[in-house]
């Protein structure tokens, strides 16, 4: 009988995250079987469905994205999560962030699985809504007293060691937040415009209204696609730019074709949030396997990346000046940014790929479940 492993996220975006779906896609196609309880809080996907192997359920209850009103939603999401585990009887649980695991290491202990605590986000440096220091401190000693309880401890980079503080994890994974190689169909670049992309999280901590400014100053045009909780101040700003356009949540297909056809990618992130210091998001590696170069934050784990392989600029987050110069100087030398882009492209194959992470993932899976692992 195949093993049966359950992934768990709060969160549903464009009905599954790609790291999850890489993850549990790899699994599936190993011969686990593989289910995901996903809490859908815009109500835009099926409650069931299956998608490449995987067996997804959906708590489907409206919340608002990064908001103090989603605290109050939070004890009925936990209440469906511990007995949605329990009635699918677990082999494994893989739980993804603070929000999942308290429930998910009670169902843990009662089904007598294992539990894989697979952290994207520290969840008190992650948070951008006011909470007072107190609280913030709270949820980091409670995310710091489960970590050592959890089986397995999966993170996107080894550097993040340094939000444990003095918690020891018993067994400590890196699997780095790297895409699939896709081979997408050719895709031009716009020939009649400098084309700056951003995907991802719409929040006032990732530079998007500097962006905006920028690219109106040196001419560029800026492509911004996804959603978040800053969506009320940020959105108007976009749409009432002559140099910039809203695509809105769009699948990830769709996410990597913009990447594919732009000239640079925007991976800016405000290092004065803690958890933005060790930000390594999923857009530069997308960028370096399209070969496009980056433009990233000072201070962050990002910048450390961009620097080791020479594959974009760094620039000083909120420094305006700075973050046209860098616009310009990619626009004034084609041949600059081609090189950026082929060294990403290089570090990507020789490591910055899904492929290289595979045997990591299922090594740890047969690690956990030895006897039965497919």
């Amino acid at each position: 009988m195949a093993v049966r492993v359950v992934f768990v996220r709060s969160k549903s975006p464009a009905g599954v995250e790609p790291r999850i779906a890489k993850e549990a896609s790899t699994l599936a196609r190993a011969g686990y079987e593989v289910h995901a309880i996903l809490w859908d809080r815009d109500l835009a996907h099926p409650e069931e469905e299956t998608r490449e192997g995987i067996r997804i359920h959906r708590f489907r209850l409206r919340a608002p994205e990064g908001q103090l009103a989603l605290a109050r939603r939070l004890p009925r999401w936990w209440v469906h999560l511990f007995f949605a585990l329990l009635r699918l009887r677990p082999d494994v649980i893989h739980a993804v962030d603070f929000d999942t695991v308290v429930p998910a290491y009670a169902a843990a202990r009662i089904a007598g699985a294992p539990l894989v605590y697979d952290i994207f986000d520290f969840y008190a440096d992650m948070i951008t809504a006011d909470i007072s220091p107190q609280l913030r401190r709270l949820l980091g000693e409670w995310e710091r007293a489960i970590i050592p309880r959890a089986d397995t401890v999966i993170i996107p980079d080894l550097r993040r060691r340094e939000q444990f503080g003095s918690a020891q994890p018993s067994v400590l994974v890196e699997i780095l937040n790297v895409p699939d190689d896709r081979r997408l169909p050719t895709v031009r670049e716009d020939p009649d415009h400098f084309v700056v992309f951003y995907g991802g999280m719409i929040g006032k901590d990732r530079g998007l209204k500097d962006l905006v400014i920028a690219c109106e100053d040196v001419g560029a045009k800026f492509l911004v696609a996804g959603h978040g909780p800053d969506e009320a101040q940020l959105l108007d700003v976009i749409e009432s730019s002559h140099a910039a356009s809203y695509l809105g949540t769009i699948p990830y297909e769709e996410v990597l074709e913009h990447t594919a056809a732009c000239h640079v990618v925007a991976a800016l992130y405000d290092p004065d949030i803690p958890n933005n210091k060790f930000a390594a998001p999923n857009k530069l590696f997308e960028a370096m396997m399209f070969a496009k170069p980056v433009l990233v934050s000072e201070g962050t784990l990002a910048a450390d990346i961009v620097r080791e392989i020479g594959c974009g600029l760094v620039v000083r987050y909120g420094d305006q000046e700075g973050l046209k110069k860098a616009l310009e100087s990619l626009m004034l030398s084609p041949p600059e940014a081609a090189t950026m882009g082929a060294r990403g492209r290089a570090a990507f194959e020789r490591r910055y790929n899904w492929k290289a992470m595979e045997p990591l993932l299922l090594k740890t899976y047969r690690d956990l479940v030895p006897t039965q692992a497919p």
